[in-house]
């Protein structure tokens, strides 16, 4: 699905589903839905460290960038990051054909 459409009401509640899965059952859950098993686990074990390192803070970061993973193609912090490149000029400058 490119940038421009809509996403359909079906793919919504899948969304949806596969945020509440990963915040709430295990970080890692929407990367096994999406077929990425071995991702999936990986964030589950990074939940489970953070859980115990960190609290049910750092589970739901790990949470959430499983989730942006799984529904934009980006880690979390890509997804913050505000510092845009401006598009660099590809038009070629306007000549005018001289008078002499």
């Amino acid at each position: 699905m490119s940038n421009n459409q809509t996403p359909s009401a079906g793919d919504q509640v899948v969304n949806a589903v596969k945020f509440l899965a990963d915040i709430s059952i295990m970080p890692g859950s929407s990367q096994v839905v999406e077929g990425n098993v071995g991702s999936g686990l990986v964030y589950g074990v990074a939940g489970w460290a953070a859980k115990v390192m960190g609290g049910p803070l750092l589970w739901s970061v790990v949470g959430l960038d499983s989730y942006s993973m799984s529904a934009s193609g980006k880690h979390l912090w890509e997804l913050l990051d505000t510092s845009k490149k401006t598009p660099e000029a590809t038009a070629e400058p306007v000549q005018t054909p001289s008078k002499y």
